[in-house]
Formats: structure tokens, sequence, C-alpha cells
């Protein structure tokens, strides 16, 4: 197994503190509503410009993000490790998916922004933060791994086109504001840097 290097810690600690501090001033500013604007041009947008026949797709795709199908395929993929007797990975999997929908939820309760369909909790999309942080430890055990590189140019890329699709079909199906959906990228990347910086800390 591989492990990160001082140099790409600190930037990942680097990268961290940006994404941080730009969620938190796109949740002032959503919480405030001050992409109101913004939001309701990317709704009109993507909902005049819709073609019926994706409606069934982009559905579909929303239910793939979804914690019910996200933590399953987690805890069979630590179930796999646990196998192989990667102990110390398969354990923290689990307790890194129950975590991320912890602060998911209070982020949610915090900000308490409406949806376009006024429902509360929309900001961070969930969809959007879950499959976020899905991908891009995913990428990281890939590489931690030693998996040949052309699977990890490939997963990289099937990761970003599913995260930009999940991001793309909750403004298709009135689920959430564009600043919804990139509250959730940033709070997911955040979250999974986090998460990778422990894995690789307790694999030390």
């Amino acid at each position: 197994m591989k492990r990160l290097d001082p140099a790409t810690r600190r930037a990942a600690m680097a990268w961290l503190v940006l994404f941080v501090l730009l969620f938190l001033v796109a949740a002032w500013f959503a919480r405030h509503e001050d992409f109101s604007d913004l939001d309701r041009g990317a709704r009109t947008l993507v909902r005049q410009g819709r073609a019926v026949a994706l409606e069934r797709v982009m559905r579909v795709i929303s239910v793939l993000a979804l914690g019910y199908v996200l933590l399953p395929v987690t805890l069979v993929c630590s179930v796999v490790l646990w196998r192989r007797r990667h102990h110390e990975v398969a354990a923290l999997l689990p307790l890194i998916g129950v975590t991320a929908a912890g602060v998911l939820a209070l982020t949610k309760w915090i900000v308490s922004k409406p949806r376009p369909t006024l429902r509360g909790y929309g900001f961070p999309s969930g969809h959007v933060f879950g499959v976020t942080v899905f991908v891009v430890v995913a990428v990281y055990l890939l590489w931690l791994y030693e998996m040949p590189r052309r699977t990890q140019r490939l997963a990289r890329a099937v990761g970003a086109a599913f995260i930009v699709a999940v991001g793309y079909s909750r403004l298709y199906v009135n689920a959430h504001w564009l600043s919804d959906v990139v509250g959730g990228l940033l709070a997911g990347l955040a979250f999974a840097v986090v998460a990778v910086l422990v894995l690789d800390g307790r694999l030390r």
C-alpha cells in the first residue's frame, strides 16, 4: 500500500481549508438568499431546456446517489477489504459513511434553506455531497492499493462525470437550487479530504 508523502498531506490540508472557506461563504449567502437571482436563472435554463425523455434517466441517476444505495455499497466494499485482511480501512469505511450522514443532517438543519418546491433543508444537496465523498474516497482507495493506472484514470473520469450528472439531475427534477448543488460539492470535497487524511493517518 502507498502513503501520502508530507508535501501531499500539506497540499491536502491547504485544499481542505479552501473548500471549507468557500463552503462557509456559500452557506452564508444561501442562508440569506443572496443567490436567488442566480438560482432562479439556472432553474429556468434547466427546466425550459429539458427533454421529457430524460425524466426517467435523471430520476434513476438521483436514486443511485441516495444514501440508501451508497451506504450498502460502502458496506460491501468494507466486507471485501476485511476478507482480504485490510482491517483498518475496512473498519473505517462504515464510520466515514455514518459520520458523513450526520454532518450532512446537521449542516442542513443549521442553514435551513428551502428547496424550489418550498420543502425545507435544501442546502447543501445531500445527493451531491454523498456521491462526492464516495467518489473521492473510492479514487483514493484505488491509488492506495496501487491499482493499474488505466483503472485509476477511468475511475476518476467516470466518478467526475457521475458527480456532474447527479448535480444536473437534482436541478432537472426540481429538487434543488444551483447553490444547493454547489454547496453539496464543496462540503463533499471538504469531508472527503478529511476522510482521506484520517485513513492515511491511521495507516501510518
